[in-house]
């Protein structure tokens, strides 16, 4: 018996040490846990607590998130309460003893975070280690690349477009994380470019080129104007009987376009342009040959006429031709993307054209009496010829373009149909000087009262239009470009067309000629062009 109680105050010896030793480590472990929580941030201040009043909560782990959609934030775990009256405690407490107190951090924010299955599974964790989970990054799904940019290689090097992102790549964008998506493009290389530029080339809207035509028309056949004495059998054509505005003008072509949408998949062109002023321009007089004059032909007598201007023993005289050519248009069209591929995009155009040709050609003529009654007496005749050509139409195209690296390709294909309004108008006027005595009359050798006047009609006509320009970025930003291009209007007027092809009358108007006539021709003008355009 006494062995046995012997035994059993040893045994609640060593039962009582092992509880003071268990409250010992059980303390000592606290106050480690607490000493290897990480600071906080700032962010949240939460009351302090006495050192062994602390209460260990569970909460659950978050899975790694595996859908880019933005969490929604469910359940909080709420901080241990302490009163008023513990709280004062606790700040007079630690004033004696800063070891034994310690912060815990912020509340934890739990987020459900929706996965594939739409069943996520929680996970039973400590306190600290909730707290030390990493928060779920905000996401969001960026939009797709479905439009190829144009932007240069130069914009590219000079910084203005950022390198393409690869496909997965997480990228910081607005406090966010942004997620790219596959593009067409494959990214930029070494100098900043690929075969179809480089991607979010900035937000300007407008585009444009200014280029120097150097232009040639289709020319103009005229009869014979000016000739020397027709009855000899050698006689010549000194004005007319040739091809004229077919010599090279100097002329201009400004672009201005503007995107419609962020894509750049849809954009608004205008475009204005000139081909230059063409002239010809004849004058004959006494040296010029021993006789000439103005031919016609004699309708009543059904022979070939001629209106001596200058002639030995006859009369002495000049006369001068002068015609010129202008050529213009304009248009505005709607272009929309229709199909795109690595560097090359094909657009649709719509929209309103508008082309102007005008031509004149003014014939005079001053010769005076050297014998006979008439002696003295000065004959002045002019004819005057006035054409206008206005079309307005609607027209339809395809345009395309293509970058490889500092080169660009881009072609015009076009076709515009609508209303030509033709006007002519035809003036004469023969003026017989004697002794300082003037009479006049509204009729010249071409033109009298038989066809005199304004004339004009409407009839259906086309504007085809091609161009070809090839680009190459010398500048940033700017391409120097160099092409081909022509345009040409049907059914127009021309002054060849607007002459009776008797070239005159009776001299006394006893006939109802020259008519007044339409023959329509085709007026084209075609060269090459130099300019410079802003690369969009």
């Amino acid at each position: 018996m006494k062995n046995d109680a012997t035994g059993h105050r040893y045994l609640r010896a060593v039962l009582a040490g092992s509880c003071i030793l268990a409250i010992t480590h059980s303390a000592t472990a606290a106050d480690g846990l607490i000493r290897k929580r990480m600071p906080d941030r700032g962010v949240y201040q939460p009351p302090t607590l006495v050192a062994g009043q602390v209460e260990t909560v569970p909460t659950t782990a978050l899975p790694t998130p595996t859908s880019r959609r933005r969490a929604a934030p469910v359940n909080l775990v709420a901080a241990p309460a302490v009163s008023a009256e513990a709280q004062d405690e606790n700040e007079a407490a630690s004033n004696d003893s800063n070891e034994s107190l310690r912060e815990l951090p912020m509340p934890v924010v739990l987020e459900s975070v929706e996965t594939q299955t739409q069943s996520p599974q929680l996970k039973t964790v400590s306190f600290e280690q909730a707290s030390a989970a990493p928060a779920v990054p905000k996401a969001r799904r960026s939009q797709p690349t479905q439009h190829v940019e144009t932007c240069s290689c130069q914009s590219c090097r000079s910084g203005q477009a950022p390198a393409t992102m690869a496909y997965g790549e997480e990228v910081i964008y607005d406090d966010e994380v942004v997620y790219s998506e596959p593009s067409y493009d494959l990214g930029c290389d070494a100098g900043g470019c690929d075969s179809m530029g480089c991607n979010r080339c900035g937000d300007n809207h407008w585009f444009g080129s200014v280029e120097l035509l150097l232009m040639f028309r289709n020319g103009d056949h005229l009869p014979p104007l000016v000739t020397t004495d027709q009855l000899d059998a050698n006689f010549q054509v000194l004005s007319g009987a040739e091809k004229v505005f077919d010599e090279m003008t100097a002329g201009g072509r400004l672009t201005i376009g503007m995107w419609l949408d962020p894509y750049k998949d849809r954009s608004v062109v205008g475009r204005l342009w000139f081909a230059g002023e063409d002239s010809h321009d004849f004058t004959a007089n006494d040296s010029s040959a021993s006789v000439f004059g103005r031919p016609f032909f004699d309708v009543e007598f059904g022979q070939q006429g001629f209106q001596v201007i200058a002639e030995p023993g006859v009369a002495s005289g000049e006369v001068s031709v002068h015609a010129d050519s202008q050529i213009a248009g304009g248009d505005v069209s709607i272009r929309q993307l229709w199909y795109k591929d690595r560097g090359a995009t094909v657009d649709l155009l719509y929209g309103y054209q508008y082309m102007r040709v005008e031509e004149n050609l003014r014939i005079s003529s001053r010769s005076t009496s050297l014998s006979g009654v008439d002696a003295g007496a000065i004959l002045s005749l002019e004819d005057s010829f006035g054409i206008e050509n206005d079309f307005h139409g609607a027209q339809i195209g395809v345009s395309t373009f293509y970058r490889e690296g500092d080169w660009s390709l881009s072609t015009l294909a076009k076709a515009a149909f609508g209303n030509t309004r033709r006007r002519v108008d035809l003036s004469g006027n023969q003026t017989i000087s004697i002794d300082g005595d003037s009479a006049s009359q509204p009729n010249g050798l071409l033109v009298r009262n038989s066809n005199a006047g304004v004339h004009d009609d409407n009839t259906f006509g086309w504007v085809p239009e091609l161009d070809l320009t090839l680009g190459w970025q010398r500048f940033p930003s700017f391409d120097v470009t160099f092409g081909y291009h022509i345009i040409a209007m049907t059914h127009a007027l021309r002054p060849s067309g607007v002459i009776d092809p008797e070239l005159g009358t009776d001299l006394s108007d006893a006939t109802n000629r020259p008519l007044a006539v339409f023959r329509k021709d085709t007026v084209y003008v075609q060269g090459l062009h130099f300019g410079l355009s802003y690369i969009y």
